[in-house]
C-alpha cells in the first residue's frame, strides 16, 4: 500500500472568535495546495481513497487534491484525523484498508509525524510543513514490518528523496 500524508496547506491564524474547526484555507493556501496537486500528478500520485480531517483546512486541501489528481478518489472524513485521536487509531484504519493500492490522509501536526513514526518504527519523525506530502510504501499484512519512506514534498522546495533530511526530529 502507497500511504501519502499530506498536511493541510496554510490557514487563517489562530485568533479569538474564530473556532478552530472553521480556520480555512488562505489565498496562499489554496495556491500552495494546487502546485503540490500538480506536482503530486506529475509523480503519478493516483490515491484510491482519500481521507480528510473534517476540519474545514483539512477538507478544503482534499479536495483540491481530489480534483487535480484523478476522479476516481473518494474523499472521506474521519474524526479521527482531527489531530485528537491517537495515531494508533490511524494505523488500525489503514490496516484496515490493507486491499487498498494507495490512500492519502490529509491532517494536522503533531498527529501525521505521529503516525509517520508509528508506521516505520521510530519513536518520533520531524514534523511535517504546511502543505506537504511523505510518501510511505506499507504492506499492512506483514505485522512486524515497518513502512518504507519513499519521498517527501515540500511545497515550493525540491524533492526530499533521503529520509534521514526528514525524519531527523530537530531538537
Amino acid at each position: 500500500m502507497e500511504i501519502y500524508l499530506v498536511r493541510h496547506a496554510e490557514a487563517l491564524e489562530r485568533k479569538e472568535g474564530l473556532a478552530d474547526e472553521v480556520r480555512h484555507l488562505t489565498r496562499r493556501g489554496r495556491k500552495q495546495a494546487s502546485k503540490q496537486a500538480k506536482r503530486l500528478k506529475k509523480r503519478k500520485v493516483r490515491p484510491e481513497l482519500i481521507i480528510t480531517s473534517p476540519l474545514v483546512r483539512a477538507v478544503q486541501t482534499a479536495e483540491l487534491l481530489a480534483a487535480e489528481l484523478g476522479k476516481d478518489a473518494v474523499v472521506a472524513a474521519q474524526l479521527c484525523l482531527t489531530g485528537d485521536a491517537d495515531a494508533e487509531t490511524v494505523v488500525t484504519m489503514l490496516r484496515e484498508a490493507g486491499k487498498l493500492k494507495s490512500v492519502m490522509l490529509v491532517g494536522h501536526e503533531p498527529q501525521l509525524s505521529h503516525i509517520a513514526a508509528l508506521l516505520q518504527g521510530y519513536e518520533h519523525v520531524a514534523p511535517l510543513q504546511k502543505g506537504s506530502c511523505l510518501a510511505l510504501s506499507w504492506k499492512p499484512e506483514k505485522q512486524d514490518a515497518p513502512a518504507v519512506f519513499q519521498w517527501y514534498a515540500v511545497s515550493g522546495k525540491k524533492l526530499i528523496t533521503s529520509a534521514r533530511k526528514v525524519l531527523v526530529r530537530s531538537v
